[in-house]
């Protein structure tokens, strides 16, 4: 075979696997992107319905809050003045509106008045009072909303699903207290759903079961109607068989029940036409690659091949001694080829050049010193400009550490401050008089309060660690205490599961030591309590052990946590310290929990310049170990803090299902209490407090207010909100240290949901008494009270 068959070959073969490897990248790699763009497009218009609904709810909501905050509906309300409804609520208004149902209740959940449409008589009819289901009316029961300051949602009526979405009937300056809820609806039903697709130009399915899917045709695939979806989320199903997308979503009632299900079918097109453009492009490819390779033949011919044999011919004389071709190749060719014959004859001059060009070597390298050295010196300054940049961004990360530092104190209030009004009012809720399957919902309720207040503390800790900003407190401690703590918190919780909880500690060691005691007893009560909540029967053992001989007054201890759980596998063990991160990560896992009490004790641990690793097989229980090096120091007269119950323990205590009777109190046992407090649920819920146990309370909205208050009123103690417009907590905190006489003496606690370490000192700093943070702990603050105020509360 020739050489210009070979190379043809090779470049035919080479051209083939170019082509062929095209087609694999663009239908393994670009086509399922294709696939991909079509799976997002269908799940896009299930979201655009989605925020649609919102809007109509918050459209309902509107129309609810324009009739509530009406002084002419608030005087209806006492009134019942006919002239009212036949003046400024006729059924023509709420066709203009597009408004089905209009209704307001009164404080006992009894209609006032109430109209709504009739679809088969096409008129406004009477509204009945059972047109929902009694769950329905319970969770827009006119407290649920006045607490809520109004909602909106789904529901079944007797006449189809509707929107409904209520507002509380006040005055138009929002003042109470309210007389009622204003309802408003709109029907949801074939007519608003064809609307509604298209406006958004899409198709969409209403599906209320499958029965009704097949009289109506809809021709939709089983898996579409009966897969089960959780609330809010949006399914998709792949019917490959159809060349079709499906995405869904579920219209869920306020009773929780399904009301209907929205279907929108979507063919693949996106994936057809990009597999179209595929083709066209490997088209394209091998037509390209089929005119290359001719050309590249017939140009190796001319430029190659004929040039080879002229050198082959020469070659052949000098091998003979014969006189050399005079055949010359033209300059058209190879340029390569025609210098290798040229130096047939330029061999004797190149010899003769030597010499002269080993001086311009010496010369050449000379001037790469010389070049080399004023590298070298650009180096120096360059490394100089590169210390400058790390000090700026030294300068950059501590402005960064700030801000975090600012954002983590930020996000602390604004999370407590809602947190503050759920379990506040739970645990005034379990202080009223409720039957056992109330006390059972609001057990649940104070439960699940606790249990994200725990969440909200792990999340606000693991980011203080990731941001740098949490900082060890080093102080002297009993070693043995730290251990009793932990043990006394988690027995009632180990003791609910019918688990024993065992300690020990080796005599040897040093009875008082110094390091962080919060944070040690945060690393050992969160081992404790993962070991607790999974093992379900046998027990948890702590042992506290020296991990290192005593060197000097550093001793290092071993804690180990041990329990007869459920173990953990190999693979599992490499990521468990990892956050938000469990062994069993499967929706049906029988552990709950977001995943950060491990990898808290992970970072809580490197911060004491400690190590910690864990032993265990699946199925044989698990053993936690951690080591941290400890300081002797000597016993001190000071309060231990290892005494102190573990806030997280406080935050899990059972909900107390005790009733508080109202008491009355004389006006010399009264205390006279000021709140300075912007929020109104947390005004209403210490009123509610201080009113059911017989003493006298008075709200100041702000600062200012609270120095306005003082004018005329002497209060027994203020509690003060740091946050508040106008004038905040400390500026009026100080303001009152500088009144004249007794006044500028009243004791001040600050009651607010700052938890950043540093704010008590802060507030104390500001002339404040004490400090109680949100949610509000009620025994710590009536605690604070107490000392403050021995007399009234004695």
């Amino acid at each position: 075979m020739s050489i210009q068959s070979k190379i043809g070959s090779l470049l035919a073969v080479l051209f083939l696997v170019l082509i062929a490897t095209s087609a694999g990248i663009l239908y393994t790699v670009v086509a399922p992107e294709f696939a991909n763009l079509d799976r997002e497009n269908t799940i896009h218009r299930s979201q655009q319905i989605q925020n649609t609904l919102h809007d109509e709810l918050e459209d309902l909501k509107i129309y609810s809050s324009d009739w509530g905050v009406w002084d002419d509906t608030y005087k209806y309300m006492v009134s019942k003045d006919p002239d009212f409804i036949a003046g400024s609520a006729p059924d023509d208004t709420f066709l203009l509106t597009d408004i089905h149902l209009m209704a307001f209740y009164d404080m006992n959940n009894d209609i006032v008045w109430g109209r709504w449409f009739d679809k088969d008589s096409d008129s406004f009819t009477d509204l009945e009072i059972t047109f929902v289901d009694n769950k329905t009316r319970a969770v827009m029961s006119p407290q649920a909303v006045v607490a809520n300051n109004g909602m909106a949602g789904f529901a079944q009526t007797t006449r189809g699903p509707m929107m409904i979405a209520a507002h509380p009937i006040l005055k138009s300056n929002q003042d109470g207290p309210a007389r009622g809820i204003a309802i408003t609806g709109r029907y949801l039903d074939q007519t608003r759903m064809a609307k509604i697709a298209e406006d958004l130009n899409a198709e969409f399915n209403t599906v209320f079961s499958l029965e009704q899917s097949i009289s109506e045709k809809q021709n939709l695939p089983i898996e579409v109607i009966s897969d089960p979806l959780q609330t809010g989320a949006i399914g998709l199903y792949d019917d490959q068989d159809n060349h079709m997308l499906y995405s869904y979503v579920d219209i869920i009632a306020m009773n929780d029940i399904k009301l209907m299900r929205l279907v929108h079918p979507h063919p693949m097109e996106i994936l057809d036409k990009g597999q179209f453009a595929i083709a066209t492009v490997l088209q394209l490819l091998a037509a390209f690659f089929a005119i290359a390779l001719f050309f590249i033949v017939v140009s190796l011919h001319k430029i190659v091949l004929n040039p080879l044999g002229t050198l082959r011919k020469k070659i052949g004389a000098l091998k003979m001694g014969n006189t050399l071709p005079t055949e010359a190749i033209s300059e058209t060719q190879s340029n390569e080829l025609l210098l290798a014959l040229e130096s047939f004859d330029a061999m004797e001059s190149e010899i003769r050049q030597y010499q002269s060009d080993l001086e311009d070597k010496v010369r050449d390298r000379t001037h790469w010193l010389q070049e080399t050295n004023d590298r070298l010196e650009e180096e120096v300054a360059e490394r100089q400009r590169t210390e400058e940049h790390l000090l700026a961004a030294k300068v950059e990360a501590e402005q960064s550490s700030r801000s975090k530092s600012e954002f983590l104190a930020t996000m602390s209030h604004e999370i407590r401050t809602p947190m503050n009004g759920v379990v506040g009012m739970t645990n005034l809720l379990l202080e009223s008089k409720l039957d056992e399957e109330q006390v059972e919902y609001t057990n649940s309720i104070k439960n699940s309060a606790d249990h994200l207040l725990l969440l909200i503390n792990d999340i606000l800790d693991i980011s203080k660690l990731e941001a740098g900003v949490s900082k060890l407190e080093i102080s002297s401690f009993s070693l043995p205490g730290i251990l009793e703590s932990v043990t006394s918190a988690q027995r009632p919780k180990a003791s609910s599961k019918n688990l024993a909880l065992i300690s020990e500690i080796d005599p040897d060691l040093p009875e008082w030591v110094k390091s962080d005691p919060t944070r040690l007893r945060q690393v050992l009560f969160n081992l404790v309590g993962n070991a607790i909540k999974f093992t379900d029967t046998g027990y948890i053992k702590i042992t506290v052990t020296p991990h290192k001989p005593r060197a000097g007054s550093t001793q290092w201890i071993k804690c180990s946590v041990e329990d007869t759980g459920i173990g953990i596998s190999d693979e599992d063990q490499d990521r468990i310290f990892e956050r938000f991160t469990q062994a069993d990560g499967s929706s049906s896992r029988r552990h709950g929990g977001a995943g950060l009490g491990l990898s808290i004790v992970k970072r809580l641990s490197k911060q004491m310049s400690g190590e910690i690793g864990l032993e265990s097989s699946l199925g044989n229980g698990s053993t936690f170990w951690f080591t941290v090096p400890l300081e002797v120091a000597e016993p001190t007269q000071n309060e231990d803090p290892t005494t102190q119950t573990a806030p997280s323990a406080r935050n899990n205590a059972s909900a107390s299902t005790q009733v508080v009777e109202p008491v009355t109190l004389s006006e010399d046992e009264q205390l006279h209490v000021l709140i300075a407090e912007d929020n109104k649920i947390n005004q209403m819920l210490l009123t509610k407090f201080f009113t059911k146990r017989g003493h006298k309370s008075d709200v100041a909205f702000n600062g200012l207010e609270a120095l306005e208050y003082l004018k005329h009123q002497n209060p027994d103690i203020i509690l003060m909100d740091i946050q508040m417009p106008e004038m905040d907590g400390i500026e009026a905190t100080k303001a009152i240290r500088a009144l004249e006489g007794a006044k500028s003496q009243i004791p001040i606690v600050a009651v607010t949901a700052n938890a950043m370490k540093g704010d008590r000192d802060t507030y104390i700093a500001a002339g404040m008494n004490d400090y109680v943070a949100k949610p509000v702990d009620f025994k710590r603050l009536m605690d604070v009270i107490e000392q403050n105020v021995p007399a009234k509360i004695s």
